[in-house]
């Protein structure tokens, strides 16, 4: 079992996982970011006057972290994010596979120290756990590297 310490390092790392992506596609210009995950959703939903145990709710809880608006294309994508150190690729397969049975279509974005990767979750089941690295027109090699920067220095601060 994780000690406390350890849990909340993991926390912040995921968090800023999440701003790096999120920061990195505002930035583009291109895309409209919502937070979307459990964490945003569900408080509300509770103080709403649901229970916790509702199905809606017991739905949201697996829920991506992101919706990400194409401004160009209208097309919304749901995103899940995850921060690891390094990419393993039993632990994409079961991620994008939990996503793939409750959230398709959906995505996945992992931030690791050797780079970003995104790919549909249908595609990464499809090829055992295979995810691509992050390319798109919208967010060059160049910004990649200032974000990657961002979080290679946070974990050196460890």
């Amino acid at each position: 079992m994780q000690s406390s310490e350890n849990f909340a390092r993991s926390l912040v790392k995921g968090k800023i996982a999440e701003t790096i992506f999120a920061q990195m596609l505002r930035e583009t210009g291109q895309f409209t970011v919502l937070e979307f995950g459990y964490e945003k959703i569900v408080p509300e939903l509770v103080q709403q006057g649901y229970s916790e145990n509702n199905s809606l709710v017991e739905t949201l809880r697996t829920a991506p972290d992101f919706a990400v608006i194409n401004k160009q294309k209208k097309e919304v994508r749901l995103i899940e994010v995850k921060y690891r150190s390094k990419l393993w690729r039993q632990d994409v397969l079961r991620t994008a596979g939990r996503m793939h049975e409750l959230w398709n279509p959906s995505y996945l974005f992992i931030a690791t120290l050797d780079g970003f990767y995104f790919d549909e979750v249908r595609k990464i089941v499809e090829r055992d756990g295979e995810i691509r690295p992050l390319l798109h027109p919208f967010i060059p090699k160049e910004m990649q590297d200032k974000y990657l920067q961002i979080l290679i220095d946070f974990e050196a601060n460890q």
